[in-house]
């Protein structure tokens, strides 16, 4: 170094001092986890209290059903009376009604002029009884019949089912009828029985009865002589 007078750098340089360098960002997964434990215990809470007020609801309400209420009271009356309404009874007749009109009769009487009284009700379900005739409410077709139980004594019977109705002018039409008639009478004693049934278009306000003629009827039971009619 002397003989050329050349200067060589030192190996060994020292910087002038100098900050670290920064750290590396923290990672977030740690917060999110927090935030996510943090809502799964509130949530966990609120359950937990729902059910617990959903145990007050339920226990209160069979201790008040084992609470003897005084009878005097308006509920308990209300209660009482909804009860019986709610519990079908088992002696009420027409409890299960008919889908359709229909309508049956029944008699144990003697025949007025002909006409056959009809003094017990079967069923009556949108037909009208009046005055021994059967009146129709509702326009369709219905299945008439009738029948009755007679001594067979004479030597003509007729028993029919006539109809009257606003469309027509004039007395009552048949419908149906049957006629017996016999060359000599038969004992007193013979009985017999005429049954009759069709199926009519019959409009609202049609009226239907039955009469006899020259027929002793057997009047020893309603189940033998009835007249009815029904929608089909």
């Amino acid at each position: 170094m002397a003989q050329g007078k050349i200067s060589y750098p030192s190996v060994f340089v020292v910087d002038s001092p100098t900050r670290p360098p920064p750290l590396p960002p923290k990672p977030v997964y740690r917060n999110r986890q927090k935030w996510i434990q943090t809502l799964l215990v509130i949530l966990v809470s609120l359950a937990l209290f729902g059910m617990t007020v959903e145990a007050c609801f339920i226990y209160r309400l069979y201790s008040t059903k084992e609470q003897p209420v005084p009878p005097d009271e308006p509920q308990t009356a209300m209660r009482k009376q909804d009860k019986i309404d709610r519990v079908p009874s088992k002696h009420k007749l027409g409890e299960i009604k008919p889908s359709k009109p229909m309508a049956q009769l029944a008699t144990n009487q003697k025949p007025v002029n002909g006409v056959i009284l009809w003094n017990y009700q079967a069923i009556l379900h949108h037909v009208k009884h009046s005055e021994d005739k059967l009146i129709i409410e509702k326009e369709g077709y219905y299945s008439v019949y009738s029948k009755i139980n007679f001594h067979d004594d004479t030597i003509s019977c007729s028993h029919a089912v006539l109809w009257i109705t606003p469309r027509y002018a004039g007395s009552e039409l048949v419908l149906l009828q049957s006629s017996r008639f016999r060359s000599t009478p038969l004992r007193p004693a013979t009985t017999d029985n005429s049954y009759l049934s069709g199926v009519f278009h019959l409009y609202k306000d049609d009226v239907l009865f039955v009469r006899v003629k020259n027929c002793t009827l057997v009047l020893s039971t309603a189940a033998e002589n009835y007249f009815g009619v029904f929608m089909v």
